[in-house]
């Protein structure tokens, strides 16, 4: 998978931590780690490979130097070089800006599932106990919850949405325009469960947010046929279709209940 086309860089432009003045014969490893970040932006990347590299035979703590590489590496889609390179980075600063939220991506792309969703829990608890942030975000604890599901961990996924729903869903504030994906995450895996009255529970509530999207009618729909409301769930199939055909799974629902 190219993340390089699915994420764009969300990080500002750091400032180097622990700025050195060369000595006399010394190169400016602060000075050459910029000049490789320039590079980088200009999509320059095996150059600034090559320049980022010679900053970490000088200083080989420099965990801006390793970070940068590992996004480089990423952009040519060296995934698993990329890897080794933001694994380091944590290493030597295990708060890096940044270089979490992207080893979890990486994680996911190379299809190690189980190790991206824990790194992605990691990130949510600590996430939530920060004294300042953006607040709750939907979207992530979703995210994590479809990690553990590909790696065939449903039950860490329902227990990371029951958490969710219990203990951080109150505070979501400025992501609020993801609030329904965490409800429809859930709603899918109480289907398969066989917890239909739950299911539709959840994914009630999805459909009548003020944020609700076109993927939560469909679940809706597919929530009240598990449950045998057949008649019902026809009603939102076809308004899922009137929305949008193209959803996977909606034609297939329409087919089944249009008769």
């Amino acid at each position: 998978m190219d993340l390089s086309k699915l994420f764009k860089r969300l990080m500002p432009q750091r400032d180097v931590p622990g700025e050195k003045e060369p000595d006399d014969g010394t190169k400016n490893t602060t000075e050459m780690l910029h000049q490789a970040m320039d590079l980088a932006g200009d999509e320059n990347y095996f150059a600034a490979i090559d320049l980022l590299s010679e900053v970490i035979s000088i200083d080989p703590n420099n965990a801006q130097a390793w970070f940068e590489r590992g996004m480089a590496n990423l952009e040519l889609d060296n995934d698993t070089s990329a890897l080794s390179d933001l694994d380091r980075a944590l290493e030597i600063a295990p708060d890096f800006p940044g270089a979490r939220e992207w080893r979890a991506r990486l994680l996911s792309s190379l299809g190690r599932f189980e190790e991206a969703a824990q790194e992605q829990k990691a990130i949510l608890e600590r996430s939530a106990g920060a004294k300042e942030s953006a607040g709750v975000n939907p979207q992530a604890w979703a995210d994590c919850a479809s990690s553990f599901i590909a790696a065939q961990n449903n039950e860490q996924a329902v227990a990371l949405l029951e958490s969710y729903f219990s203990h951080h869903s109150a505070h979501v504030s400025t992501y609020a325009v993801y609030e329904t994906a965490p409800m429809r995450a859930l709603c899918k895996l109480l289907i398969q469960s066989g917890d239909f009255s739950r299911a539709v529970e959840f994914a009630q509530k999805a459909y009548e947010s003020d944020h609700r999207v076109p993927a939560d009618i469909l679940a809706y729909a597919l929530a009240l046929e598990a449950a045998g409301d057949k008649q019902k769930a026809r009603v939102y199939a076809e308004e899922a279709m009137k929305i949008n055909d193209q959803m996977p799974g909606c034609k297939e629902i329409y087919e089944r209940l249009k008769n």
